[in-house]
């Protein structure tokens, strides 16, 4: 805990990062995936060689995009810069232990960046997600990755909506319209898109048995995939004794080209 709290008040980011909860959650991914990195390895190699297969079958390797980098758990940053001109990772938060990694390589650079452009507004008025434009004039962008990003992009607005009296519908709608603004600005690349995110989180018994699922696309369907796995996110007493939280997961190699949600 004093590590960590050390930590937040080190890491240099922007002030909309600590406001929002960005800072907090990174610090605490790390110290989760710390305790259980054995029960969360299967998922992150997963997530790591759906982007390797995805990076190569690009047939132009000038620049990959990562957005949502985090702490690099799923994503294999030694063979995108081996494989690409350039590499690029953005996200609202670089812990020192993602900039440790990033450094070992020439052309890997970081972008600080706030990836649903609301948060410098947020709160005030709650305004309508659009789908963003980063990077999309870049014509050298030949892969875009979002790996594990697009459940978690509404949760601190969520967050703050409810604290601020937001009823749940209200909540729902927002978080909902974040999710398919993201997925509209995934579908705008001209680049090949790699694509890994949770649908669903199952509440476990004791048991075994699955107590209850959750939305975590708030409604949004997606296309069919290409690969699907479960996360073991919250063995038993990581939220609780009396239940573990395992995540439905699906990945797709070139969203782009994904047929229609049926």
């Amino acid at each position: 805990m004093i590590l960590e709290l050390l930590e937040y008040l080190t890491t240099d980011c922007p002030a909309d990062a600590r406001r929002l909860g960005y800072l907090r959650e990174a610090i605490a991914i790390k110290a989760r995936h710390r305790r259980h990195c054995e029960a969360w390895g299967p998922h992150l190699a997963r997530s790591r060689a759906l982007v390797g297969d995805a990076a190569e079958r690009c047939p132009q390797r000038r620049t990959a995009l990562v957005l949502g980098s985090g702490l690099l758990l799923d994503i294999p940053l030694g063979a995108l810069s081996a494989a690409f001109e350039r590499v690029l990772l953005a996200d609202m938060v670089h812990l020192r232990q993602a900039r440790r990694v990033a450094v070992r390589y020439a052309n890997v650079s970081l972008v600080t960046v706030d990836l649903t452009g609301l948060a410098g507004n947020f709160p005030g008025r709650i305004e309508p997600p659009e789908t963003p434009a980063l990077f999309r004039d870049d014509e050298t962008v030949d892969l875009v990755v979002s790996a594990n990003l697009v459940a978690q992009l509404p949760v601190p607005f969520a967050v703050r909506m409810r604290r601020g009296g937001a009823g749940e519908d209200a909540v729902h709608g927002f978080c909902r319209r974040v999710v398919e603004a993201h997925l509209a600005y995934l579908a705008a690349f001209e680049a090949r898109v790699c694509l890994v995110t949770e649908v669903s989180r199952e509440i476990v018994g004791g048991d075994g048995g699955v107590h209850r699922i959750e939305d975590a696309l708030f409604g949004v369907r997606l296309p069919p995939e290409d690969v699907a796995w479960s996360w073991d996110l919250a063995p038993p007493g990581e939220v609780s004794r009396a239940y573990s939280i395992r995540n439905r997961v699906l990945g797709f190699a070139d969203f782009g080209k994904a047929p229609a949600a049926v």
